[in-house]
């Protein structure tokens, strides 16, 4: 008899199925298209009365993101994660009074006998079970991707099932299970797959309000040349399940404040090309975030607006001063272009095509240059 081998989604719904405590986990500095998946799928989790929480490290909730349903539920960070257990044999005598308190950043602990004595022999130490018996990370290529979170963590990463989702080709394929789908627009677009997977009346307004958001991010409101004839049905799908469409698009595109609008302003009118038109970017000097009355939170509305409006372009980028001897950096490039090996000096954050970076002692021109320098030997 011949036994089939079971599919990524399936073994990803046999897990799911399994669990009891279930964290999700974003890569630091998450796109929407993470943030939304992250969230359609916590709410899916919490139909299937399943436990689970949603992180990335360091969050700060986007503001074009504040729509999204459930956004308010990602937490920066990861407590009570495993318990440490004092055991104490009471065979031979029981307890009396128990009390404890925290002196000189230690925490003793006062076990009165309700006859004869305790010794060292009765006292043992053990780590309980992770709280979590299933990860679920989104839009990662890799674990150093998480940040902190892997990094203070790692034993628990190593121990613990990881359903690894995401649609970038620089995945590094580390999860015991894999969506990696690079012809996906989005990590959203997988997301909608699992989703189908383990039952399609789990799709409702508001995880498929997260799921189209996603999507619609990614391709910058169908207007980016990955769009694909599956990603216009899965969206005509998600949009039957109640997706809120109009609102997305208002929240995404069609919101914007006058500060962020003068930032915008001063980085196209700075913009700048290489000779053959395959590197496309912008300067901004502290003193346009002074005048504009914008943040650098403002500075990805403006390159998504570069990489929708430059699709010649081979890779964008923006250099941003923070002081004038520190400058800031977000890059774009390729799926075949690694841009954490390129930049591997300038302490890269991020994705390999989706990077930011940190130039110390050197002010913008220099940068620059050197930016592009290292860009043109790698973009053909």
């Amino acid at each position: 008899m011949l036994i089939m081998a079971l599919s990524p989604l399936q073994q990803a719904q046999n897990k799911i199925e399994k669990a009891k405590n279930i964290l999700i986990v974003l890569p630091i500095d998450p796109s929407v298209d993470a943030i939304a998946s992250g969230l359609a799928l916590f709410s899916v989790m919490e139909k299937l009365k399943k436990d689970s929480k949603v992180v990335c490290n360091e969050f700060h909730l986007p503001p074009n993101a504040n729509f999204l349903p459930k956004s308010r539920d990602i937490h920066s960070g990861l407590t009570s994660l495993r318990q440490f257990i004092i055991s104490l044999n009471v065979s031979r005598t029981s307890v009396e009074e128990l009390s404890y308190d925290i002196k000189d950043k230690k925490l003793n602990v006062y076990v009165t006998p309700k006859d004869g004595y305790f010794e060292e022999k009765d006292v043992t130490t053990s780590s309980g079970d992770f709280a979590y018996d299933l990860v679920i990370i989104l839009g990662a290529t890799d674990l150093e991707s998480l940040g902190k979170l892997y990094d203070d963590h790692t034993e628990f990463f190593y121990h613990t099932p990881i359903i690894n989702i995401d649609h970038q080709a620089a995945n590094e394929s580390y999860g015991q299970i894999n969506l990696v789908e690079v012809t996906a627009t989005s990590t959203s677009e997988i997301v909608f797959e699992l989703v189908k997977q383990l039952d399609e009346k789990l799709l409702d307004e508001y995880n498929a309000t997260n799921l189209l958001a996603g999507i619609i991010s990614k391709t910058k409101s169908f207007q980016s040349p990955v769009v694909t004839p599956k990603s216009l049905s899965v969206a005509s799908h998600l949009i039957s399940s109640g997706a809120r469409r109009e609102e997305i698009v208002k929240n995404l595109f069609q919101t914007k404040s006058i500060t962020t609008l003068k930032l915008w302003g001063r980085a196209l009118a700075r913009l700048r090309t290489n000779k053959d038109n395959t590197i496309v970017w912008s300067l901004l000097t502290k003193d346009d975030f002074v005048k504009s009355g914008a943040s650098t939170d403002d500075i990805s509305g403006v390159i998504d607006e570069l990489i929708v409006n430059t699709p010649d372009a081979k890779a964008v980028f923006i250099l941003y001063e923070k002081k004038p001897d520190k400058i800031r950096g977000i890059i774009y490039t390729p799926h075949y272009v690694d841009a954490f090996s390129i930049f591997r000096e300038y302490h890269p954050e991020g994705s390999k095509d989706f990077t930011k970076i940190k130039i110390k002692n050197m002010d913008l021109m220099v940068a620059e240059q050197k930016v592009v320098e290292l860009l043109e030997k790698r973009v053909k």
